[in-house]
C-alpha cells in the first residue's frame, strides 16, 4: 500500500465549499476549508459514528453547481496525512443541496476488524486555491444500517447529477508509471430526490494512493498522478 503519492494540478471552477453532513464532519470552518488534512482540523474527534463498512452513504450539501469530488479513507484511530485508500475515485457532481454518494464500502481486498477506528476524508476541488477537504471519523462495524437509517442520511436534491471521470485511478492498478488519461467525462446517472442512493459515482476501488501533505488534488476532467499506483 503506497502511502505518500503526490496528486497534481487542482483546476476549479471558482470558489465554493461543501459541508459533509454524514457521517458528521469534524467540523467545518470555511476560512481553514483549503487546508491539508480534514480543512484545518487535525485533532480527531472524540466522538466516532458507526459506518457500516459493507455499503453506507456519505450525505454531502453541495454549494457550487459543478464540483470535483473524491472520497479517501484512512484506517487507524489517528491517520495523520495517510489517506491511501480509495472509496470514490475522482467524479463530476452537478447540482445545488443534497447529494448522496451511495453505497460506499471498503475495496475488496481491505481487511478491517469489527469496531477498527478509520476516519473519512472527502475532497473537492472548490477553491481557486487548492482543494477543499472535510474529514469525519468513524468505527467500522459489518452491521448495515436499517431502511429507515439509511434513508435518514442518503438524500438527493431533484435534478442533481454525476459522471465519471476518465483518467482515475482504477482498481488492481500495477502499472508503476500510471499517469491517468485525457480529459474525458461519460454520464453515470442522475438522482430525483429520493434516498437510494442512486447519484453513486464510479465503483469503489483501492490503489494505496494518499494525497501529497500539501496537495491532495486532481486536473479538472482528468487525474494526473506522479508515482505507482499499487492494487491491493
Amino acid at each position: 500500500m503506497l502511502s505518500n503519492l503526490a496528486l497534481l494540478a487542482l483546476l476549479p471552477i471558482t470558489s465554493a465549499h461543501f459541508l459533509l453532513n454524514w457521517p458528521p464532519a469534524r467540523g467545518f470552518d470555511d476560512n481553514k476549508a483549503v487546508n491539508f488534512p480534514c480543512g484545518g482540523f487535525d485533532t480527531v474527534s472524540k466522538t466516532r459514528t458507526s459506518w457500516p463498512a459493507v455499503g453506507a452513504p456519505i450525505q454531502l450539501d453541495m454549494h457550487h453547481t459543478q464540483t470535483d469530488v473524491m472520497v479517501l479513507l484512512s484506517l487507524g484511530s489517528d491517520p495523520g496525512v495517510n489517506y491511501n485508500i480509495i472509496l470514490r475515485p475522482t467524479f463530476e457532481e452537478e447540482g445545488l443541496g443534497n447529494f448522496c454518494i451511495g453505497q460506499v464500502s471498503l475495496p475488496e481486498g481491505v481487511n478491517f476488524t469489527e469496531g477498527q477506528d478509520a476516519t473519512i476524508q472527502v475532497v473537492s476541488n472548490g477553491d481557486p486555491d487548492g482543494g477543499l477537504y472535510q474529514c469525519a471519523d468513524i468505527t467500522l462495524t459489518k452491521t448495515a444500517l436499517s431502511t429507515t437509517d439509511y434513508n435518514n442520511n442518503c438524500k438527493n436534491n431533484t435534478g442533481v447529477k454525476v459522471q465519471s471521470v476518465s483518467g482515475s485511478p482504477l482498481a488492481n492498478t500495477t502499472n508503476p508509471e500510471a499517469t491517468g488519461a485525457a480529459s474525458s467525462k461519460s454520464a453515470s446517472g442522475s438522482a430525483t430526490g429520493s434516498a437510494t442512493g442512486s447519484a453513486t459515482a464510479a465503483s469503489a476501488t483501492s490503489t494505496g494512493m494518499a494525497p501529497h501533505q500539501t496537495m491532495a488534488a486532481w486536473a479538472l476532467g482528468g487525474m494526473a498522478v506522479v508515482g505507482a499506483l499499487a492494487g491491493l
